[in-house]
């Protein structure tokens, strides 16, 4: 079995105009993190989930009526990287994240 850490989410361009925006991050359905950020904020999440083969990593931000947004989801494999992998990017002409990763196996 497989491990993914999210490490940072880095908050280039925010999708709320006046107030901070509120992102929530999600493994596997489940959210595992959320917070306040401004326009070049970054933070540490470091949250761990264990997964086999393939696992749903999704970025989503919650509105004044308490709906969310997504703003990206990807696929990660349970295959790690030597490297390290690049950026998860959510972006858009209201947005710009990038959330950072490692996968152990």
């Amino acid at each position: 079995m497989a491990s993914i850490k999210i490490t940072t989410v880095k908050c280039i361009r925010k999708q709320d105009i006046v107030r901070k925006d509120e992102p929530r991050l999600y493994i596997g359905g489940l959210q595992v993190w959320d917070a306040k950020m401004a326009k070049g904020d970054s933070l540490h999440p470091n949250v761990s989930r264990g997964f086999s083969d393939q696992v749903l990593v999704e970025l989503k931000e919650q509105d004044n009526n308490n709906k969310e947004k997504s703003l990206g989801q990807w696929t990660v494999s349970d295959t790690p990287t030597p490297v390290g992998n690049p950026p998860l990017t959510a972006t858009s002409s209201g947005y710009h994240y990038e959330v950072y990763f490692d996968v152990a196996a």
